[in-house]
């Protein structure tokens, strides 16, 4: 077959990556001039490795991206080096990272630590088959229900209400119960940074007689010169690249919100958080959700002695953030930075910064989203999606991304399949 895959992200080239293993033609449509996606790289004078546009880092249990990694012969630059998750609140960081951190988070009483820690396993060891009934009920009436109003408060309404804002009491218990039974203690990243991956794939794509067109839009009327088209991109481009799609089914697919991603990467001389790699902000009047300092995951030495620090969000389309540049961004998030490390040498010839947005990044999963997820089958013949709206109930991530272009790869084939069997 001659296959057309749109977007040159985790998705597209695993896909690619299938077929051609298979014997098929691929080429990959990417409207960016680099490959990535939102896992895309970019690099300043002065550093040995890339940094990835959006911050991110594997599970000990991302089967998938692991087994990616090993089969491209990268196993020995992946690490897990220690790292420490905590939470913000009420101007402290308290450890989040262990059963014995909940048991002394000072913010609760002992009973009510007891209580999160007891959940907290239960939604751990519950199997998938049996959580997927909790998709009937909001995160946020559930966790308040179960774990009490004051350990919801300070521990899951500010995240929900942070991520999610004004979708923060439609997020179904399932979607959350994904985020608690996949998080490990330890996380892990490829010495050279994820660049090493996408390319590596990049490279046994062209080497099995893929094309990856780069700067090249892909017109929905082109499809007619492949036997099937594979579109990876989010689900509201998919909609408009084919506005000839059914009225019910353009109207099931467009009714999923999403966010963007909006990243502010701080590049300083000094650390941000001294220890920390993920800070949680559980503070509601704070304008971002978490700090992600990268270079206490990874030795500043790579980038040319400069630490690392990503302040991160999500927003709904209208936000006032998503018209600022760098310099306005910062300024807003200044005072809210001081009060997390008021020692920090805020100068502003001490930090340089860049801005990454992340387009319809984050789906957002309602109560039942099971009868609206979409499918790999679309309804225009020989054209087939996948995307993050379609990894429910896990959250997005590469691991996943990676996961569906195999799965998307394995659906194609076994399509043209049985139209070669009915028509023979």
């Amino acid at each position: 077959m001659n296959i057309a895959i749109v977007g040159a992200g985790f998705t597209g080239l695993s896909a690619a990556k299938k077929l051609l293993s298979n014997h098929h033609k691929v080429t990959l449509f990417e409207r960016e001039d680099t490959i990535g996606g939102l896992a895309g790289t970019f690099k300043l004078s002065g550093w040995e490795w890339p940094i990835e546009k959006h911050y991110h880092h594997w599970f000990t249990n991302d089967t998938f991206a692991l087994s990616l990694i090993s089969d491209l012969g990268l196993g020995s630059q992946l690490v897990f080096p220690p790292s420490v998750t905590s939470v913000y609140y009420k101007g402290l960081i308290y450890p989040f990272n262990s059963p014995v951190d909940v048991l002394t988070f000072g913010p609760l009483s002992f009973p009510t630590r007891l209580r999160v820690g007891a959940l907290v396993a239960y939604l751990k060891f519950l199997p998938a088959s049996w959580a997927m009934s909790l998709e009937r009920f909001s995160a946020y009436e559930w966790l308040a229900k179960y774990f009490g109003q004051r350990a919801f408060d300070v521990i899951w309404k500010p995240l929900l209400s942070g991520k999610f804002g004004p979708f923060a009491k439609t997020v179904n218990m399932t979607w959350l119960w994904a985020r608690v039974k996949k998080r490990t203690p330890r996380l892990g990243y490829l010495e050279g940074g994820y660049h090493i991956l996408l390319e590596a794939l990049a490279h046994y794509v062209r080497k099995r007689g893929g094309t990856i067109l780069l700067n090249t839009p892909f017109d929905g009327k082109w499809k007619e010169k492949f036997d099937a088209t594979i579109i990876t991109t989010p689900t509201p481009i998919f909609a408009k690249l084919f506005p000839q799609l059914p009225k019910e089914y353009m109207k099931r697919i467009t009714s999923i919100p999403h966010l963007h991603a909006l990243n502010l990467l701080l590049i300083t001389h000094e650390k941000f958080l001294p220890s920390h790699y993920w800070l949680n902000i559980n503070q509601p009047d704070f304008p971002f959700i978490g700090v992600i300092q990268h270079t206490n995951l990874m030795n500043c030495k790579h980038y040319g002695g400069n630490h690392l620090t990503w302040v991160a969000n999500y927003l709904p389309p209208d936000h006032p953030y998503l018209k600022m540049d760098a310099k306005e961004l910062f300024k807003v998030y200044l005072p809210y930075l001081k009060q997390i490390n008021p020692s920090f040498k805020y100068q502003i010839s001490n930090i340089k910064y860049q801005i990454f947005f992340g387009p319809f990044a984050q789906p957002v999963f309602p109560i039942n989203y099971s009868k609206i997820k979409p499918d790999f089958v679309t309804p225009i013949k020989n054209v087939y999606l996948a995307n993050m709206d379609m990894v429910y109930p896990w959250d997005r991530g590469t691991n996943y991304a990676i996961e569906l272009g195999y799965k998307v790869a394995e659906v194609v084939e076994k399509a043209s399949s049985y139209q070669r069997s009915a028509s023979s």
